[in-house]
């Protein structure tokens, strides 16, 4: 997914610099969490830091070959290289082909707990926990994903404890992302919505990050139209027409 848009932090207080951060042909966000994990080859892990090169033969290997084994080795490759997002549609698609495969699942979970996608990081590794009760390695990262979500759920209670004078431009963006984080989505695009009418100058960051909660939520007219109004503003935002391929993309694969 194209990603939404956080700001970028200050000490002690909250910039009312935005910064985009683009992530797969579909969103997401910086990369934060830094976290010594081993992703699923099989039963055990690929703990590797390949080159462009190496990938490349990788790729190559599951075009050829799209077995179980190349594809979880894949995916565990790009997860190391810091390159979670490209993982997505070969884990989508190994799990549609093998739905109780605890591993895809492991890693998928993973892949979205790095992008802070909590929600469905949580859910994915809680699937494969529930496929293989002894699988240790899908219990630990779902235990990460709790932890990093309670740190966005503290992150939440103290924003909405600021008094107005303290709610700027950065306050909403970022009040915006933490919900879009935990997947409270319908808080998310509140508080966007509530940063549109205050900073009006600041729209373009506004409406694609509503764009991107809608696509999550399957609300796909309603997100190419929030996408389109960031194209009404600016004719040449990447970020919006990157989501609108985003959003027609999803619709399609979920039959919309």
């Amino acid at each position: 997914m194209e990603g939404i848009v956080e700001p970028e932090p200050t000490s002690g207080k909250m910039s009312p610099k935005t910064k985009v951060i683009l992530v797969i042909t579909i969103v997401v966000l910086a990369i934060c969490v830094f976290v010594a994990v081993f992703f699923s080859k099989s039963k055990q892990t690929a703990k590797t830091a390949a080159s462009a090169a190496d990938i490349a033969i990788l790729e190559k290997e599951v075009a050829a070959d799209p077995s179980t084994a190349n594809i979880l080795r894949l995916s565990a490759v790009y997860i190391e290289s810091n390159m979670p997002t490209r993982a997505f549609p070969y884990l989508k698609a190994l799990i549609k082909k093998e739905p109780n495969n605890a591993s895809a699942y492991c890693d998928l979970g993973v892949a979205n707990i790095m992008l802070k996608n909590y929600k469905q990081g949580i859910d994915a590794c809680t699937k494969a926990v529930q496929l293989n009760p002894n699988f240790q390695l899908a219990k630990n990262n779902l235990e990460w994903g709790v932890a990093e979500r309670a740190k966005v759920l503290a992150t939440i209670d103290e924003l909405n404890k600021r008094t107005d004078d303290k709610k700027d431009n950065a306050y909403y963006t970022l009040l915006g992302a933490s919900y879009f984080y935990v997947g409270d989505y319908d808080n998310a695009i509140a508080a966007w919505q509530t940063g549109a009418q205050k900073f009006p100058d600041s729209n373009t960051v506004y409406y694609n990050n509503i764009g991107s909660a809608e696509v999550i939520q399957k609300k796909y007219d309603a997100a190419i139209a929030s996408f389109n109004q960031v194209l009404t503003i600016d004719p040449n935002n990447q970020l919006a027409k990157n989501n609108i391929i985003w959003a027609k993309s999803d619709a399609a694969e979920n039959h919309y």
